[in-house]
């Protein structure tokens, strides 16, 4: 007689957590693994040599800070951040001033602040937005600025986007063609021009107007 095999039932697959459960379960592993963890710290240990040396793991906000101001050189028992010009500009694009950086680098460390540190936030600081970036479509560009003002003061230019860049020169949201037929239909002359400043010759295409009836 051969043997007769029962076969067992899967274990019963428990159904996902709630939102709420996942929470409560993550909090009480953090509070389980609290006790096992370094306290995080809230300053960091500024060097003459442009570093800072964090003995430990930082409270959040000053890390988020840090990883923005400065550049993570090595990793281990503690983390060691380079100040450098491109990091120093990456806090001020962020929207940080000089004494925003300052006072924060004062607060929150346990040594003075060296000096080649403040004159380093200070040297970047004083060169920050000397040169703008932007985008434009088209310019139009006029060595009488009366003539712009007149354009600039219509009501009829306001689809077009411009922007006073220098005395003689409107930049434009709208690319050359519309900006040409938007000036020519506001009773404006433009020419359009190359890139080196050439007036672009465009060529003609012969019209004939309709015939006319006799009466």
């Amino acid at each position: 007689k051969l043997p007769v095999h029962h076969r067992t039932a899967p274990p019963p697959v428990p159904a996902p957590l709630s939102p709420a459960e996942q929470a409560t379960a993550s909090a009480a592993a953090a509070r389980l693994l609290a006790p096992l963890l370094p306290e995080p710290l809230d300053h960091v240990l500024l060097q003459a040599d442009l570093t800072a040396v964090a003995p430990g793991p930082l409270q959040r906000p000053l890390a988020d800070v840090l990883d923005v101001l400065a550049d993570v050189e090595s990793k281990g028992g503690a983390t060691v951040y380079r100040f450098t010009p491109g990091s120093v500009r990456r806090a001020l694009d962020a929207g940080q001033t000089a004494a925003d950086l300052h006072a924060f680098l004062a607060a929150h460390s346990r040594t003075p602040v060296p000096q080649p540190l403040a004159y380093l936030i200070d040297d970047v600081a004083r060169r920050h937005g000397h040169l703008r970036v932007g985008a434009a479509s088209a310019y139009v560009r006029c060595d009488d600025d009366a003539v712009l003002n007149e354009i600039l003061a219509d009501k009829r230019a306001a689809g077009l986007g411009l922007r006073r860049l220098a005395p003689t020169v409107l930049a434009a949201r709208t690319d050359p063609a519309g900006l040409l037929e938007g000036l020519r239909s506001m009773g404006f002359a433009p020419a359009a021009e190359s890139a080196e400043g050439d007036v672009l010759i465009t060529r003609a295409h012969a019209r004939r107007t309709p015939p006319r009836t006799a009466p």
